[in-house]
């Protein structure tokens, strides 16, 4: 039977967080946004756990970020251990009155083997998938410090004689004009920006954020990208953007050169750029930037049960 647990007995039954977006701490970071917050268990076999949000009595997984999806123990699962749980959610649903359960995986890079058979589970226990979002990810063991797409290596050849700096930015000011820019740039390509700068504040009580910028030799800024640090193998990007000036300067280029330089250096073994496209379309020109240069396109999965 599935039953909803205090926040002390979730974390002694599930100690591990898959990835960030389900620990804890940013879920308290943003429970005012839910009317009620559970945590899910098996009273019997504590396998599997479920974090989400209840508002308008629809239950939430995420309910306020990119993904959201199960706590557990190792991904060596049996398959109907997994049939079971998402078995007993739809049953406490049920029991609770609810209308109708919501949930989006997280892309592969977080834990593949669990992922193909909690899809499969979902898709047997009657879910309905909604048009997949196209994510894309860097593998950071295969970059050797050169853009394999020739396009892409003449690009950074540009960026590199324009004269082009990258800059970690520590102070305040710098990062509000990092942000000033990518919003400014999404403005422009008619593009959503979910967070203001002030919320990106608050997540960096709760891990490191990077601020980076690109630089003109006149010191002007052209570009900036802002990402998350809240686990040892995957950092995750947040926003990126150019100005029109930067565009000229193939400063996005020189951009990705060096986030995929820095964080190589810092061992880390993913980057997760987040999804191109916006209620499943893709965004052909967002997708086709990443994917030459040196980014892995893949599937993430959301789900709909409608119970009323």
């Amino acid at each position: 039977m599935i039953v909803d647990v205090p926040s002390k007995v979730f974390t002694e039954l599930q100690p591990n967080d898959p990835h960030p977006f389900v620990s804890e701490s940013f879920i308290q970071l943003n429970k005012a946004k839910i009317d009620r917050l559970v945590r899910l268990v098996n009273q019997d076999k504590n396998s599997l756990g479920l974090v989400a949000g209840i508002r308008n009595r629809e239950l939430l997984s995420p309910f306020s970020a990119p993904f959201g999806g199960f706590h557990y123990r190792h991904e060596q699962l049996y398959s109907s251990e997994i049939d079971h749980f998402v078995s007993g959610v739809i049953k406490f649903c049920n029991i609770h009155q609810l209308t109708s359960i919501n949930l989006t995986l997280p892309p592969d890079i977080y834990h593949p083997t669990l992922n193909a058979k909690v899809n499969s589970a979902l898709l047997r226990c009657g879910f309905r998938m909604q048009t997949p979002e196209i994510t894309n990810w860097v593998d950071l063991s295969g970059f050797q410090n050169r853009f394999n797409f020739r396009s892409s290596r003449e690009y950074y050849n540009q960026s590199v004689k324009n004269g082009l700096s990258f800059n970690i930015e520590d102070s305040n000011d710098g990062r509000a004009e990092i942000y000033a820019i990518v919003k400014e740039n999404r403005i422009r390509l008619s593009r959503p920006i979910h967070m203001a700068f002030t919320d990106l504040e608050k997540v960096a009580t709760l891990w490191p954020v990077d601020y980076f910028s690109v630089k003109a030799p006149d010191q002007t800024l052209v570009a900036g990208a802002i990402f998350y640090r809240a686990q040892p193998a995957i950092t995750q990007a947040v926003f990126w953007g150019d100005s029109e000036t930067g565009r000229t300067l193939r400063a996005m280029d020189f951009l990705l050169f060096n986030l995929w330089a820095h964080y190589k250096n810092k061992n880390y073994q993913y980057i997760d750029l987040g999804i191109s496209t916006e209620s499943g379309i893709p965004n052909e020109g967002l997708l086709r930037f990443k994917e030459t240069h040196e980014c892995t396109s893949s599937l993430r999965f959301s789900y709909t049960l409608n119970l009323s």
